[in-house]
């Protein structure tokens, strides 16, 4: 399908063929931690025991999750490593013009990883995590979004396609970002925006539906988050949660995984640095 039309379709149809869904708050756990720093992507383990995630100042962190039946009950760090850029050195040694902001993850079944950055756009592909960047050659359009407001989010759908999203949209939507096989990135179309809610989270579940978190900022004083889910290529759009205005704090990550219920949706929280608003780590169950 062409771009254009995809776009078109998107933009027009807000109802999908989904049933009703329902969306459960299992639990909320906050961190309270002077360590770790705007925790922004992460992925769950299949299990739902552990998990990896980068923050904004350019380090990954692996921990484990202690649970009381359902709910996480604290967490624990198990490695706390700088991201390694392509040149060998850290990231977190280059904070002119904040090129560490490193905003979403995505992780291959092979345990490659993919990180999209902020600010200095572009993605860097590591063969395994903790390993050393390998290069990409960035989208034109990677520069065309405005400071603070680029790659936010990255996913990898069953098949192993490689997508990312911008936190803000260009003038045509969300551009659809994909990892071609020549690994030069495409627009596949565009996803529309709605209600000046920006991307800040997505991830594929195993049947090809992408659940894209999104917030915004009221008047400057409460965050308010919501939950999209698309079936890219098939113009199935729709959004299935909204919180109210402060409900949580700054919810930027997101993490689709199964258990022996359903479907589990972890998130977690990015503290901006402030040590007033502690890192959140939110779990739903989706049913219909």
């Amino acid at each position: 399908m062409r771009a254009h039309a995809l776009s078109l379709i998107l933009a027009t149809l807000g109802t999908t063929l989904w049933a009703d869904p329902e969306l459960t708050l299992i639990g909320r756990t906050p961190w309270e931690t002077e360590t770790i720093i705007g925790v922004s992507g992460i992925e769950v383990t299949a299990d739902g025991s552990g998990f990896l995630a980068v923050g904004d100042r350019g380090w990954w962190l692996q921990g484990s999750f202690k649970r009381d039946g359902e709910k996480i009950a604290d967490i624990e760090v198990t490695r706390l490593e700088p991201i390694i850029g392509q040149n060998g050195l850290p990231v977190a040694a280059r904070r002119v013009g904040d090129w560490s902001d490193s905003e979403g993850l995505a992780l291959a079944p092979d345990g490659t990883a993919y990180i999209s950055f902020e600010r200095w756009a572009h993605v860097w592909r590591f063969p395994q995590p903790f390993t050393r960047a390998k290069f990409i050659k960035d989208h034109p359009t990677f520069y065309d979004h405005a400071e603070n407001w680029q790659l936010e989010a990255a996913a990898i759908d069953p098949q192993g396609q490689v997508y990312v999203f911008s936190e803000k949209p260009l003038v045509e939507g969300f551009p659809i970002y994909r990892l071609g096989e020549d690994d030069k990135w495409v627009i596949d179309g565009y996803l529309p925006e709605r209600d000046v809610f920006a991307i800040v989270g997505a991830d594929f579940d195993e049947d090809g539906t992408l659940y894209l978190l999104e917030r915004k900022l009221v008047v400057g004083l409460w965050w308010q988050s919501r939950l999209r889910r698309v079936r890219l290529g098939e113009a199935l759009d729709e959004t299935i949660w909204t919180s109210d205005r402060g409900e949580f704090d700054n919810l930027e990550g997101i993490s689709v995984w199964r258990d022996d219920k359903g479907l589990r949706l972890t998130m977690v929280s990015d503290n901006n640095g402030s040590t007033r608003n502690p890192t959140e780590f939110v779990e739903f169950r989706l049913s219909e």
